[in-house]
């Protein structure tokens, strides 16, 4: 950027760059945030190169350093460095430790803030702005990218202390995505320095779902995948807490081809023990399948076959049929399932939490014919335009609760794209019976023949438009 810092860049950049060297002070003075980081097995000369600061509680320090530097207010909001409460403006992170996050240049971006005790949301990002995407950013990658060709590959984590967890373990190519997965965005970035990576996303239902959605895009891109698991732990970070120095590498090293992860994620969001489970489970695999033939992942199908006989106890002859069959047949039984099983408000909310690309298609559609309550409101407390992240903390207890009850036994669907479609379609029917029902009304009202027969015909040509659909 041009260092008398005259473009607007140049000065979002030293704006975050001068705030962070105060916030880095801060940290000093501040005995409790230095503990912390020391309970999480920090070291001083880790505080220092990972570049950690503080921000006080009811901080102004941004809104100083941008008075010194001519940004207006305004600017500073718009910069997702500051923000309003009531009538005055203070530090978004006040309270919280933060780490910068830097753009590809090595410039600062943003912040990632981590609360010290259990305020929620625990952790927190910058919100998007002109010069910070949450999509196109991976946490570490400026210094990653670097080392890329020589150690060979990528490991992809979920949060930013799990990429400094391996940081600290001797892993330098260790990267964080900042979004709820891996976009088609930051996989064209790495395939620019290796087409290798090993993923490494918590060890639960959501960082398994997380770990499918990134694997379609890396195989599509073909990509050559491992996938880690912290298993007893939830994440590589409290893997590296406990079991100390040497375990994310003995875990990298235990890791494997992403087809039996594949199996293993099956196993969990499918019940084996009954003949629909086994049938739904095979399902979901057979449109793996299908993918991983067309991307010529052929001893990947192989492997997966020979794993899935073993758990099932079929032969593997009777599985390769199973796959082979109706090939061209590209709905699994377990996405057609989550259509029906789940009504359009619960599916919509599904896919606008973990697809971000999604966001505006479906905020664009008749949502008020939605029949949910709940996810009327969901929608309505959304489309603010506020921080996402934000918008979800301050949600009523009932509403967060509904939420997780509704997405968590959703299984990822196979093909996203056409799960919205399809949601959206029933969306455009529910309108057209809700008009049909105000329609039969007004022929029970209808004061003459004529009136009646006009109505008739207007109700007739609605039901020819479901019966196209």
């Amino acid at each position: 950027y041009r260092t008398e810092g005259t473009s607007e860049y140049g000065k979002y950049i030293r704006l975050y760059e001068e705030t962070w060297k105060r916030y880095v002070k801060e940290l000093e003075k501040s005995k409790e945030a230095k503990e912390y980081l020391k309970s999480r097995g920090f070291s001083e000369e880790d505080i220092e190169k990972f570049g950690f600061g503080y921000v006080p509680e009811r901080s102004s320090i941004s809104i100083e350093v941008a008075e010194g530097m001519n940004i207006t207010p305004e600017e500073l909001v718009r910069y997702g460095i500051a923000l309003k409460k009531g009538d005055r403006l203070v530090d978004r992170f006040e309270g919280r430790i933060v780490v910068p996050i830097k753009n590809d240049s090595g410039h600062i971006v943003a912040f990632g803030g981590r609360s010290l005790g259990n305020e929620e949301p625990k952790y927190l990002n910058s919100p998007e702005t002109r010069y910070f995407s949450k999509k196109k950013t991976l946490f570490l990658f400026d210094e990653a990218k670097k080392l890329a060709k020589e150690v060979g590959f990528f490991v992809i984590t979920e949060g930013y202390f799990d990429a400094l967890a391996f940081r600290r373990d001797g892993i330098p190519t260790a990267v964080a995505v900042l979004g709820a997965n891996l976009s088609r965005e930051a996989i064209l970035k790495l395939s620019a320095y290796s087409k290798n990576v090993i993923l490494c996303f918590d060890n639960d239902r959501a960082g398994f779902r997380a770990t499918l959605k990134s694997l379609e895009d890396l195989l599509e891109y073909e990509f050559n995948v491992l996938v880690a698991t912290p298993s007893p732990y939830k994440d590589p970070d409290e893997l590296f807490q406990k079991e100390g120095e040497g375990s994310l590498k003995k875990m990298l090293k235990n890791s494997r081809s992403f087809e039996y992860f594949l199996v293993a994620a099956g196993e969990t969001f499918f019940d084996k023990s009954s003949s629909a489970g086994v049938r739904s489970y095979l399902s979901f695999l057979k449109g793996w399948v299908q993918r991983m033939r067309r991307k010529g992942y052929l001893k990947h199908i192989e492997n997966l076959v020979n794993e899935v006989s073993s758990s099932l106890q079929i032969p593997e002859n009777q599985i390769l049929n199973f796959f082979e069959s109706e090939r061209s047949n590209t709905m699994p039984v377990h996405e057609s399932r989550s259509s029906k099983i789940y009504d359009e408000g619960r599916g919509l909310v599904y896919l606008f939490l973990n697809y971000e690309d999604f966001r505006e298609k479906i905020l664009e559609l008749d949502l008020e014919v939605l029949e949910d309550e709940n996810a009327k409101e969901f929608f309505k407390r959304v489309s603010s335009g506020e921080d996402l992240n934000e918008v979800i903390e301050n949600f009523p207890k009932e509403l967060k609760d509904w939420i997780f009850e509704a997405i968590e036994n959703i299984p990822p669907p196979k093909d996203p794209e056409k799960f919205l479609t399809d949601l959206s379609e029933k969306l455009k029917i529910r309108r057209i019976e809700k008009r049909i029902a105000e329609i039969d009304d007004m022929i029970r009202k209808a004061s003459s023949d004529d009136e009646r027969r006009l109505l008739l015909s207007m109700k007739m040509d609605l039901l020819r438009k479901i019966k196209r659909r």
